[in-house]
């Protein structure tokens, strides 16, 4: 087992606190010496190999993602709100959630770019059917009509996860419109069993029942469940599907197995787990989960 997944399982149960702590694991780590090395650093590459350092603990005190955290903000940060263009007429809300979820797990410390991408979520991504959308921006129109009748799912679940992420973070003061929204998404997405096309019980993309970790822009199912757990919200029986779906692929030898993903071609990704062999670190969250 990498030893960064030892740190996050006793960082996770509270056996460790602090940086002294995690440091010997992060430097025995192999996992975590391959997210250091250096790569082509374009706004797409940057955002997958911080998203994956963000789910390892502790790893936004290395200088190195630091600077690699900064050179994302400044590509991508508009008065508007995070873009991967730089430029604001291109905010997407999967991305600008995304980003602002990074922003706060990576502990960026200026507060004023955190609350630019959330304000975006706020005023702008419906978490309801048959709203209209007030957003000029014409990309947002372009990529599969992000906010028709129906809004796209991938953005509205990054949003929520975003708005999630804020609550439960150090940059956050009670703020009841920003709850009640936070509650409304969660709702949207119970009401779809977390996967269902309301139509035909069908899977809403052809990714999310994808078994993947750490979760790229196309959310999956174990992305999902995580963003029910954090807001107390497993027990509900409306994640019983989901859950019933993750319990089944387990195999005989009592692990999980990832499937191959889109993600995974790009260059800067580094897999947590290898395809073929039992993924332990995809099999911890799923237990965290069930």
């Amino acid at each position: 087992m990498d030893t960064a997944l030892t740190l996050k399982m006793e960082y996770d149960s509270n056996q460790i606190y602090n940086f002294k702590e995690a440091k010997e694991y992060l430097d025995r780590s192999n996992v975590f010496r391959l997210l250091l090395v250096d790569f082509d650093r374009s706004v797409l590459n940057l955002l997958w190999r911080l998203t994956e350092l963000s789910e390892i603990p502790f790893s936004s005190t290395r200088p190195i993602v630091k600077q690699w955290l900064q050179e994302l903000v400044q590509m991508t940060y508009t008065p508007d709100g995070f873009s991967i263009t730089g430029k604001s007429d291109y905010i997407l809300a999967c991305y600008n959630g995304m980003i602002a979820s990074l922003l706060i797990r990576l502990q960026w410390p200026n507060h004023r770019e955190i609350e630019t991408g959330i304000d975006w979520i706020m005023k702008y991504q419906n978490v309801a059917r048959n709203q209209e959308c007030i957003w000029a921006g014409t990309a947002i129109k372009k990529y599969g009509g992000c906010m028709k009748a129906t809004p796209c799912y991938i953005g509205l679940v990054k949003s929520v996860i975003a708005l999630s992420d804020y609550k439960r973070s150090i940059y956050y003061s009670p703020n009841k419109a920003m709850e009640d929204k936070l509650d409304y998404g969660l709702e949207y997405i119970l009401s779809h069993e977390l996967f269902k096309r309301k139509s035909n019980g069908k899977p809403i993309t052809s990714d999310i029942l994808t078994i993947a970790y750490p979760f790229s822009w196309k959310t999956n199912i174990m992305e999902i469940l995580r963003l029910l757990k954090d807001n107390k919200l497993l027990s509900d029986t409306r994640c019983a599907a989901a859950k019933e779906y993750l319990a089944e692929k387990k195999r005989k030898d009592g692990c999980w197995y990832i499937q191959p993903a889109y993600i995974s071609k790009n260059k800067a990704w580094v897999p947590f787990d290898k395809i073929k062999e039992p993924a332990l670190w995809t099999g911890y969250l799923i237990k965290s989960l069930l």
